[in-house]
C-alpha cells in the first residue's frame, strides 16, 4: 500500500473524513492510524485495547502509549480522542457530540487560521494545494494533529475535556523533533516549536480546555512498567461467575493482608483444580486495574512475592494532570 504520511491533499481528505463528526464511541477515527503506511516511520506505534471505550486506541510513540495508559487507568476519564485534527476552520466544542452532556456552556473552539493570525503565527500554518471539482486548484492550511483530547467526569457528574501534548523528554518541547540533544540549535526552528505549541494551548483555551504538555520523564517508570503488563490482561474475558471471582478475589485480599505472595493463592486454586492459571492471574491484574487490589504501583509489582501496600496513590501523584482549567 502507497504510503499516506505527510502533507499532500488526498491526506487532507482522508484526515477530513475521518474527523467529520468526532464522536465518543465506537465510532471514533483517529486522523493518523498506528500502521506502518501512517505512523511517523521515527517513532513506535502503538495500538490498545482498553476496555472502557469498546474500540482500538492508536498512539504513535512509546511516551504516548504511556500517557495513555496512565490516562486509561484514571476511573474518571469517560473518552478519549487521540490524534484528533486541530481544525482550520471553527467548529463545534469537543463534547458536542457526547451524550447526555449539558450544551448550554460548550463554547466552540475557533479554528487553527482565526487563532494563528490573532497571534501573528498565521505564516507557522501549513499549507497544501487542493484540486477541486471544475478543475480548479486552490490553496488551503493543512490542519495540525494532537495528541491525547480526554473526557473526565467530575464527581458531579459534569464532564469536561483535557489536551495533552505529549513528548519524550520535556525539553523536547523546547527542540524540534528527533534533534539529538547535543545537536546545535536552530534558534528561528526552535521558536515556531514553541509557537506552535502556543497556538495549540490557545486554540483548546478559547473552549475552556485546558492544555498540558506531558512529557515521559515526569512519569515515574515504576508506574509505567506495572501499568502496561495490568493493561495486557485488564480486559479478558474470564468465564466464572460472580461468586467463583469474589473467592478468588477475597483469597487475594488475605494473601494481600497477611504478605502471602499472589502465587501461592493461584497454585492453592490452581493444584485443587479448581480455577485455572490463567483465570487466577487475570483476575489479580484486573483487580489492580479496578482498585479493588490498592498495590504499590511505584515499586514492582511481582507476582512471586508479597504485594506491597499503597504507600502513594497514582491518582494522587499525577492529580493536576486531570484537572481542568479554573
Amino acid at each position: 500500500m502507497a504510503s499516506k504520511k505527510g502533507i499532500s491533499a488526498q491526506r487532507l481528505k482522508t484526515i477530513y473524513r475521518r474527523q467529520l463528526e468526532c464522536m465518543w464511541d465506537s465510532t471514533y477515527t483517529p486522523s493518523i492510524l498506528a500502521t506502518p503506511q501512517e505512523a511517523p516511520s521515527k517513532s513506535r506505534a502503538f495500538i490498545l485495547e482498553p476496555q472502557k471505550l469498546a474500540r482500538e486506541v492508536h498512539v504513535l510513540s512509546t511516551p504516548e502509549r504511556n500517557a495513555a495508559l496512565l490516562g486509561l487507568y484514571h476511573p474518571d476519564v469517560v473518552g478519549l480522542q487521540e490524534q484528533r485534527m486541530l481544525s482550520p476552520e471553527t467548529i463545534a466544542h469537543p463534547l458536542w457530540n457526547m451524550p447526555n452532556v449539558d450544551r448550554i456552556n460548550l463554547q466552540p473552539i475557533r479554528g487553527l487560521v482565526e487563532v494563528a493570525e490573532e497571534m501573528g503565527y498565521l505564516h507557522l500554518l501549513p499549507r497544501v494545494k487542493v484540486r477541486m471539482p471544475g478543475n480548479e486548484v486552490i490553496t488551503t492550511v493543512f490542519p495540525w494533529i494532537g495528541d491525547l483530547l480526554w473526557a473526565i467526569k467530575d464527581k458531579s457528574g459534569r464532564v469536561y475535556c483535557i489536551n495533552w501534548s505529549v513528548k519524550s523528554d520535556y525539553q523536547d518541547f523546547k527542540r524540534p523533533p528527533f534533534r539529538k540533544p547535543k545537536q546545535p540549535a536552530d534558534n528561528n526552528e526552535n521558536s515556531k516549536l514553541l509557537e506552535r505549541h502556543e497556538i495549540e494551548q490557545q486554540y483548546y483555551k478559547g473552549a475552556g480546555i485546558r492544555t498540558l504538555f506531558i512529557s515521559d520523564d515526569k512519569i515515574d517508570q515504576h508506574v509505567v512498567a506495572n501499568l502496561r503488563q495490568i493493561f495486557l490482561h485488564h480486559s479478558r474475558p474470564v468465564n466464572l461467575t460472580d461468586h467463583q471471582k469474589n473467592e478468588i478475589l477475597n483469597r487475594f485480599k488475605i494473601a494481600f493482608d497477611t504478605g502471602v505472595p499472589p502465587s501461592h493463592v493461584i497454585t492453592s486454586f490452581v493444584e485443587r483444580k479448581k480455577y485455572t492459571e490463567h483465570e487466577c492471574r487475570d483476575l489479580f491484574y484486573q483487580a489492580i486495574w479496578a482498585r479493588k487490589l490498592r498495590v504499590d504501583l511505584f515499586k514492582p509489582v511481582l507476582i512471586d512475592l508479597p504485594m506491597k501496600p499503597e504507600s502513594r496513590d497514582v491518582l494522587d501523584i499525577y492529580e493536576d494532570w486531570f484537572k481542568e482549567l479554573p
